[in-house]
């Protein structure tokens, strides 16, 4: 299992680099949208197996608008970069929420008697959508900050030094479960050893990428995102203790599926870009 993770990170690792730092807006865009379809395909595939492609299509199709208002931008701000390119409108991204969960009512209102389980279906998809769509929006508007995609980079980075350390320092050391109900593989010692990671990594490779934020915000942000991102890989964790899942998927070798992957990174973009907004500015 072991060569089969570090293989495909291998793997994935540069093409993820290329769209990141050279492949500008549209192309990260793009791949947002092919992840978000493969995590939103899992999820749904987890609490809705039976259900055929159209249906989890119509879920991924809503899921794409909630996605691409995160790039509509307001001309009248002089943000994101010196010289000043576009604000992103929280407005808009609030509208295409309400009409998402507008038409999926709709679709569920004209469905009845011929859905079955028709309450769970639409609590299903209604978790979906602010679930995996909603939150991974929030790195568009962290890539359209001044110096973007060195932040998501950031991101990235400490959130996948937290991840790789919890697991292996867990598997080493761990005796003390963290959360057994939840997660039985997750420890004390793997949490510690994650937020170790995240500090030893997150800091230097800080102050050596991004412009403007001091050693304590660097430090402090840090350990926030290995607390942030535990939640998300717990939450995700709960889901699929529900559902008797070991994996979302196995698109990813030793990795599970996309939605695995993504756990962390999806409590982890909003935390860090509000953070950046509030104390450091666009």
């Amino acid at each position: 299992m072991h060569a089969r993770r570090w293989l495909t990170a291998l793997v994935l690792i540069p093409l993820l680099l290329l769209v990141l730092l050279k492949g500008g807006h549209f192309f990260f865009v793009l791949l947002l949208l092919v992840v978000n379809g493969l995590a939103l395909w899992e999820f749904l595939g987890m609490f809705q197996p039976d259900s055929d492609g159209a249906r989890r299509a119509k879920s991924i199709i809503l899921g794409s608008i909630v996605l691409l208002s995160f790039c509509t931008a307001s001309p009248a701000s002089k943000l994101c970069a010196p010289g000043g390119i576009l604000l992103c409108n929280p407005s808009i991204v609030l509208f295409a929420l309400v009409f998402c969960l507008f038409l999926l009512l709709l679709f569920y209102l004209c469905s009845y008697g011929h859905v079955p389980q028709l309450s769970w279906d639409l609590a299903v998809n209604l978790l979906g959508l602010l679930y995996v769509p909603f939150l991974l929006g929030h790195f568009v508007w962290l890539r359209y900050l001044f110096q973007g995609e060195w932040w998501v980079l950031w991101l990235l980075l400490v959130i996948f030094a937290g991840d790789t350390a919890a697991f292996y320092v867990g598997q080493l050391l761990g005796r003390r479960k963290l959360y057994p109900e939840v997660s039985p593989g997750k420890t004390w010692a793997g949490a510690w050893g994650g937020l170790a990671a995240c500090l030893v990594v997150g800091v230097p490779l800080g102050k050596w990428l991004l412009l403007g934020p001091s050693t304590v915000f660097l430090v402090v942000m840090a350990a926030v995102l290995a607390v942030v991102g535990l939640l998300g890989d717990l939450f995700e964790s709960m889901l699929k203790r529900q559902v008797q899942v070991k994996d979302a998927s196995q698109l990813l070798p030793g990795h599970g599926g996309m939605l695995d992957r993504l756990d962390s990174l999806l409590f982890a973009a909003p935390a860090l870009l509000y953070a950046r907004i509030l104390l450091l500015g666009w």
